[in-house]
């Protein structure tokens, strides 16, 4: 899609991801709650404003950013590329 096409536009929305899910995380310490898919999808579309057919592609574009980047140590961005699968599914 063409709003994750620029790469600063595409890390800037996996960088509204990833808050997102530190905020759950963070608060998943100090009270555990429990919530369906669903409400989880809800919460996140309504907290990081993404467009969910961007989000089927945010693997892909990844993989295709660190290979424009020539990036060697694919193994360093291991956390990266797990988020990015979870936002994917």
């Amino acid at each position: 899609p063409g709003n994750i096409r620029k790469a600063k536009h595409f890390v800037a929305m996996l960088n509204g991801v990833v808050q997102f899910l530190r905020q759950k995380l963070a608060g998943l310490q100090q009270d555990a709650d429990t919530e369906t898919p669903a409400m989880f999808l809800h919460r996140f579309e309504s907290a990081t404003l993404l467009d969910p057919r961007a989000l089927k592609f945010t693997y892909s574009r990844l993989n295709s950013l660190l290979r424009t980047l020539e990036v060697t140590q694919l193994d360093e961005h291991n956390a990266l590329q797990d988020v990015a699968d979870l936002v994917t599914l």
